[in-house]
């Protein structure tokens, strides 16, 4: 399930607050600007961890108090703790009649931080909650559906789709699906980056990307899309469907009947969607490599078929394979 985990901090050790010696007034201003300049940039993070990270290291240059991750209590989630400690280490000096001048500058610094921290958490949980809704909604799906981040990175798989492409240990027709349908996202995910990035950016492409994959005695359609808006900063992902069908290779009875092929053309095609080349035809069949050149012209020509890559396809019945 897509969401911001309690464990996103790790484990930082939680111990009271250490003070620091108080920077001078033009090192305090330029320290609270730059953490400001942090708190509100959620969009230049890739992860709630990850601002998170830089905030606090922001809090702590700004303020000379060394702000540690809080351990949530019961009921609690990290984010709540990491409000309520800040909120105690503002709250301290200002009650107290014996408080330092630094002490006074340290509450009042955090006071003026607390504000744009707590609208950054409020943004990472309702990302949380709309992946969340996201994810609840596309496992009701009864299609397979793989859903990357803005980067390419899979966040999450349906049942249908665990059910299908298998885990990333899993071997076989599910790793060849897995592999295609990343490809096609990282394909989809540059495609969007780089429209954002140009001089003169254009809205990305809705065209949906396909892959073919053939695998398991099926043929696996990939249709890679990119969803907007789901991220926090509106970034795109995108999301990858499967559908399949499955293949019936024709018979020699269905080649002779469908294509007029005789039985020596109906060899020479096998021989072909095996990969051989005209002259390997022609030493498995015995014969030269102009007889061997010929009936695979006319093989093709039977088939309607432009070149002697489709024959297999033709010969395992696939829809549109003589197209």
């Amino acid at each position: 399930m897509i969401a911001i985990r309690d464990d996103i901090y790790r484990d930082h050790p939680s111990t009271a607050p250490t003070r620091y010696e108080t920077l001078s007034a033009a090192q305090s201003l330029a320290a609270l600007e730059r953490a400001l300049h942090t708190l509100l940039a959620l969009f230049e993070y890739p992860s709630a961890g990850a601002w998170l990270d830089a905030a606090l290291d922001a809090i702590r240059e700004a303020t000379g108090i060394d702000v540690r991750m809080p351990t949530p209590g019961t009921g609690n989630t990290a984010w709540d703790a990491i409000e309520r400690a800040l909120d105690q280490y503002a709250a301290p000096a200002a009650g107290e009649a014996s408080a330092s001048a630094a002490d006074a500058q340290q509450a009042a610094l955090i006071r003026v931080l607390l504000p744009p921290f707590k609208a950054g958490i409020a943004e990472w949980r309702r990302l949380a909650a709309r992946r969340s809704e996201l994810a609840a909604l596309l496992d009701a799906i009864p299609e397979p559906v793989l859903m990357y981040d803005d980067s390419g990175v899979l966040v999450h798989a349906n049942p249908r789709a665990v059910e299908l492409f298998g885990t990333s240990e899993s071997a076989g027709a599910g790793a060849q699906l897995r592999t295609e349908a990343q490809r096609l996202a990282w394909s989809l995910a540059a495609t969007a980056r780089r429209s954002a990035t140009a001089a003169r950016p254009s809205a990305p492409a809705s065209a949906p990307a396909l892959r073919e994959v053939r695998a398991g005695g099926r043929v696996f359609r990939l249709r890679g899309t990119l969803a907007t808006g789901w991220t926090l900063g509106g970034e795109a992902g995108v999301l990858v469907t499967a559908a399949s069908e499955l293949v019936n290779p024709l018979t020699d009875l269905e080649l002779r009947s469908r294509f007029g092929l005789s039985a020596r053309e109906i060899e020479v095609a096998r021989l072909v969607a095996s990969g051989l080349s005209n002259q390997e035809i022609a030493e498995r069949l015995g014969v030269s490599y102009f007889t061997a050149r010929n009936h695979v012209e006319r093989l093709l020509a039977k088939l309607g078929v432009g070149n002697r890559s489709r024959v297999g396809a033709v010969l395992r019945n696939e829809t549109g394979a003589a197209a």
